[in-house]
């Protein structure tokens, strides 16, 4: 049998698909937090949000601290159902991302081709193993990412004005 093995240009691509989509979700996790800072910031300053917000180094809990304030502040308000959708399409992609920092890359070779994929550790008994993902999948979630880090911040810029007593100029795209 044969052995098939990757060129280092193939390699390079599918390195560079996974670094540009890890890449893309920093815009959405930055973006995450300007929601933070604008529906809290009105009482306190950034550096106080910013302290509260980066306690936790992992999205669930920043998320969840968003969705708490957003249902406070947004009470009564047509952004809160926004924000709920937009919280929800961020959970949902969040899954995209763990599987970029934390499935494995493996070679399938087949039919004479060999061809990188992630997949998770065969070693994860919760894992589900039926999955693998090409650079294909890797780049349309880097596109969903950047699309997604838009969202928000339209969302942000959309917010009315009473909310932003403390509006930074630093928005990840």
């Amino acid at each position: 049998m044969q052995e098939h093995t990757l060129n280092q240009e193939e390699i390079d691509d599918f390195l560079k698909a996974l670094a540009s989509a890890l890449l893309a979700w920093q815009g959405v996790e930055h973006n995450l937090f300007l929601i933070f800072n604008i529906l809290a910031g009105p009482h306190k300053t950034p550096a106080v949000l910013s302290a509260i917000y980066y306690t936790s180094v992992t999205l669930k809990p920043q998320l969840a601290m968003v969705d708490a304030v957003a249902n406070v502040v947004l009470d009564n308000n047509p952004y809160l159902e926004e924000w709920k959708k937009l919280s929800k399409n961020i959970s949902e992609k969040a899954e995209k991302r763990n599987c970029l920092a934390h499935f494995g890359l493996v070679m399938h070779s087949s039919k004479g081709k060999t061809i990188a994929l992630l997949k998770p550790s065969i070693f994860n008994v919760k894992a589900k193993h039926d999955r693998d993902y090409d650079i294909k999948s890797i780049d349309a979630w880097r596109e969903s990412f950047i699309s997604l880090a838009s969202e928000i911040s339209m969302f942000l810029d959309n917010l009315p004005s009473k909310l932003n007593a403390v509006r930074p100029n630093t928005r990840a795209l």
